[in-house]
């Protein structure tokens, strides 16, 4: 049994409506009129799929050559366009560099076989990018970055203050009263507008026997408000429930659908400042911290540990001021606790918070990535970031270092400057430089230097300095002094410029100020320590004299200096003893004049007067009290607090005369049962009385909380906490100033070409950069061949950039390494040009020349983690991928109309598909399996 398969394929030519073909096949050899490609001919590896061997190109390029040659490019056909060749060239060279980047990935690689990797990509890709940038063709146009109808910043400002939303206050019934508004609710709105303030009083008592509900309030106090005859209103904002999932073998499998949740919305009136202010207020502590398991299975080798930092608020005392706070049985809550919030997942150690004069806090953390939306240049940046009483995050500011940074210590002015300190490896844009390692080449160029940084209230920068040794140094705590100086406490492993070395690493102190013209002065740089390693543990100001807290060799030493001359002069000095393995965590003033240390120690019997408390054992805390002047006196006291186990001092803050210690709690503590399996702790201790005044033990995540700094404000907690409200005046539109807004730093920069031929053009930004400068000088840059408007989008204002005619095209180049501001403004580097549709239906450049293709290959590609080297490998397949549609463009261009409109012709009425045909052949040989063949 068999049948003529001519029948299913006039079969399918009548249901597709094409008719049949002429029978037989043409053997004749079809016209060329493209070159053959590298990469199609059948059963030729590229070399990027040659896993097998490392072939002969990469091995080439291993041994220093070449990786561009246009001679290796072969043409088979003759009188084809040189454009083919090039295009060859710098598909080959792709590939080749394609082939270095997988050897990175292979078996047994020493350190040092990696970094000749490394060095060989390096230098191919330096080589491959160069000739794409310059690469000049006749038909077609080839960009490195991408090509686009338009360049439009990614960053932006607010246009307009955003209403403050707190968080949900009611979940379902939404007609329930809700508990946030029960009991004794009293606070003030002050709203300011055109120089007039209204204080509006709002006393929840006043409704009588009103249900307290969401609607209830809402209206209630927006009667207050039009009372007063301001703008300003409140209203609910309702939260969609959204389905309720189950996990179930691994899938999210839908149960129900969460309730709607409520929150309180202030809606701001343009032109007004509007200010929440209680009634009445409770001390308060903020508390960050890591929560998670860093090692779940308990293995170093494995990096398999989830965590996050979070900040915290409590209330300090047992009044129902903001009681009763977060609700029980959320997670890992504990009395008093009024709030927690999540920080982004790129935050990573936080090592200071400090509340600021208007009641907000600041936190100062280290970053490994996009941070607030803000991208970083290097591996790792400082991010101070302010948060509002209420835990609404207000702003965030990145450093801007191209390599790594880390934030150490931090200090708020009592008119709201905040100056921060740390240390930094390599470049840092516009820091005012000393002696630094950053110049320096060899055994020192990966050394960090101390840095210190000055904000304004705004949170915009005012100055940077940056300072160092040969070897590392650091900057560990920071105090404002009376006048507006600025002084600071550190280490480094060498001597600084005016300085001796000690031995091992010492410490250091130094003062700068600022003159009226913003000129900032290095005061003072002094060593302080012993032969031994020391470590700052902490600086305070008390008038014209600095104290501060030594870890000299082990042992916990105090220095009072007066700074009110020309150098310092040492005049006291305390040793308080050998501190048996432990550290200093803190110092601070209290309000009778003393000095209050602490810390982490063994030793039961500290030299810092009388012991009010006992060592409990293992390693405790302590905190000192000593007068000021370090001379011993009646009125010194120390107590410490710790159980059988081992408890570590991570912070100490003082507020109100109230001394607060926070650490990492051991087995056991007084009164205090373990909740996880690695607890921290709060404790406000009563030094003179050796009594813990209040305390508590909390965790995280797992099981699992490390915190690692603490801030007080004795008014900080209020009936607010409970609404979500917070104290204070709600933020503004912020800062202006596109160095406040990114990662970009004064002298960061890049390029704009106007037009092929022309030179490209140096755009650098300045300090106090606006969206509304940085356009003139793109409009400046362009020979006006740019439209640059200032747009709208998603309530931000934002750059974009376009050809001013259909005409023209613009060009974007990233600055130098370290110095792009291009990616920081989220624009990315290629050809920006207007755009038509052809008679063909296809879209084409509007200025008549040859189509423009984009590799969107980075000049900047790394190996050195696996990220890198996954990143780097999808771009370099991007790019040839680019290439190859080139070259499709090319061969287009390069075929007769003619023969194209034949071929349009023959696919409209040619035979069945191969597919239909190969489909058929399997039918008949099935059939013959079954009958036989006959």
């Amino acid at each position: 049994m068999s049948f003529d398969a001519s029948i299913l394929t006039a079969y399918y030519n009548a249901r597709s409506g094409v008719g049949t073909s002429s029978s037989g096949a043409s053997t004749t050899t079809p016209t060329k009129y493209a070159p053959t490609a590298p990469w199609t001919p059948s059963g030729t590896k590229t070399l990027s799929n040659d896993t097998s061997l490392m072939s002969a190109a990469v091995k080439n390029a291993m041994l220093g050559r070449k990786l561009v040659d246009e001679n290796a490019a072969k043409l088979d056909l003759a009188g084809a366009s040189d454009d083919y060749r090039k295009l060859f060239a710098l598909y080959q060279s792709l590939d080749t560099l394609n082939g270095v980047a997988n050897q990175i990935s292979g078996k047994g690689l020493t350190s040092i076989d990696k970094d000749r990797i490394k060095s060989v990509f390096a230098k191919g890709l330096a080589e491959v990018t160069t000739y794409a940038e310059s690469l000049k063709l006749d038909q077609i146009r080839i960009t490195r970055g991408e090509a686009t109808d338009k360049a439009q910043t990614k960053i932006g400002v607010p246009k307009v203050a955003p209403d403050y939303v707190t968080p949900p206050l009611v979940t379902g019934d939404v007609s329930q009263p809700v508990d946030a508004f029960q009991g004794d609710v009293q606070f003030n709105i002050s709203v300011k507008r055109i120089g007039v303030t209204h204080d509006i009083p709002i006393d929840l008592s006043e409704m009588g026997s009103t249900p307290r509900n969401m609607a209830n309030v809402v209206n209630f106090i927006n009667d207050k408000l039009a009372d007063a005859g301001v703008a300003t209103r409140v209203a609910s904002q309702r939260t969609p429930g959204g389905d309720r999932t189950v996990q179930v073998n691994g899938k999210a499998v839908k149960v129900g659908t969460n309730p709607d949740s409520w929150a309180l919305k202030v809606k701001v009136d343009s032109g007004d400042t509007v200010t929440f202010q209680p009634v009445k207020t409770a001390g308060s502590v903020y508390v960050a911290q890591s929560v998670g398991n860093p090692d779940p299975d308990g293995k170093s080798t494995t990096n398999d540990g989830v965590t996050n930092r979070q900040l915290l608020k409590f209330q300090t005392d047992t009044t129902d001021v903001a009681a009763p706070g977060q609700a029980l049985g959320e997670a890992n809550w504990v009395d008093g606790r009024l709030w927690s919030e999540d920080m982004d997942k790129t935050v990573g150690t936080v090592r200071a918070t400090q509340v600021g004069p208007d009641g907000s806090v600041y936190v100062l953390a280290d970053v490994t990535g996009k941070v607030s939306g803000q991208d970083i240049k290097g591996t790792q940046d400082v991010a101070l970031m302010k948060y509002d009483s209420a835990g609404k995050l207000m702003f965030t500011r990145t450093l801007g270092a191209a390599s790594t940074a880390s934030g150490l210590a931090l200090a708020v002015s009592a008119d709201g400057e905040v100056a921060v300190a740390g240390k930094v490896t390599g470049g840092l844009a516009g820091a005012t430089e000393g002696a630094l390692n950053s110049g320096e080449t060899g055994s020192f160029a990966t050394s960090s230097d101390s840095f210190v940084t000055l904000f304004d209230e705004e949170g915009q920068e005012v100055w940077t300095q940056r300072r160092g040794a040969r070897q590392n140094d650091e900057a560990t705590s920071i105090a404002f002094g009376a006048d507006g100086e600025v002084y600071v406490a550190g280490r480094s492993q060498s001597a600084l410029p005016g300085t001796s070395a000690l031995g091992d690493w010492d410490s250091y102190i130094e003062g700068f100020k600022a003159d009226a013209k913003g000129k900032v002065s290095t005061l003072f740089t002094q060593s302080v320590g012993s032969s031994g390693a020391d470590r700052p543990g902490g600086l305070v100001v008390d008038g014209d004299s600095l104290v501060l807290a030594n870890n000299e060799n082990g042992r916990a030493v105090l220095h009072r200096f007066d700074v009110s001359g020309t150098a310092p002069v040492e005049t006291g000095v305390r040793d308080l003893g050998d501190l048996q393995g432990g550290d200093i965590s803190g110092l601070a003033l209290n309000d009778d004049g003393q000095v209050v240390i602490a810390g982490s120690t063994r030793n039961g019997a500290l030299d810092a007067g009388d012991i009010t408390r006992a060592l409990g054992g293992g390693m405790d805390a302590f905190v000192a009290q000593v007068s000021a002047d370090l001379t011993p006196t009646a009125g010194d006291s120390l107590a410490y607090y710790g159980g059988a186990g081992d408890d570590k001092v991570t912070g100490l803050a003082v507020a109100d005369g109230k001394v607060f210690l926070l650490g990492q709690a051991g087995s056991d503590l007084p009164d205090q049962a373990a909740l996880g399996k690695k607890d921290g702790f709060l404790a406000q201790i009563d030094v003179a009385a050796g009594a813990v005044a209040w305390s508590r033990r909390f965790t995280g995540k797992d099981g699992y909380a490390t915190p690692t700094a603490i801030a007080a404000d004795a008014v900080g907690a209020s009936v607010l906490d409970r609404i979500g409200l917070p104290q204070g005046t709600l933020s503004g539109t912020g800062s202006q100033q596109i160095t406040a807004l990114t990662s970009i730093r004064a002298g960061d920069q890049f390029q704009v070409r106007a037009g092929e031929g022309s030179s490209a053009k140096t755009i650098t930004i300045e300090a106090n950069e606006t969206l509304e400068t940085l356009a003139n000088k793109v409009r400046r840059a362009s020979n006006y061949q740019a439209k640059v408007d200032i747009v709208t989008v998603e309530g931000t204002r934002r750059l974009k950039v376009t050809p001013i005619n259909p005409r023209s095209t613009l060009e974007f180049f990233d600055g130098k390494t370290g110095k792009d501001a291009l990616s920081l403004l989220g624009v990315s580097e290629g050809v920006v040009r207007s755009t038509t549709t052809n008679k063909d239906g296809k879209t084409v450049p509007a200025d008549g020349g040859g189509q423009i293709f984009g590799l969107k290959m980075d000049k900047d590609l790394k190996l050195d983690t696996a990220s890198d080297i996954s990143h780097t490998l999808a771009e370099l397949a991007t790019a040839m991928g680019v290439v190859r549609d080139a070259y499709k463009e090319l061969k287009d261009l390069s075929t007769p109309a003619s023969v194209k409109n034949a071929e349009k012709a023959k696919a409209a009425s040619g035979k069945a598909p191969a597919y239909l045909t190969n489909q058929i052949s399997n039918y008949q040989a099935a059939l013959d399996r079954l009958t036989g063949g006959g």
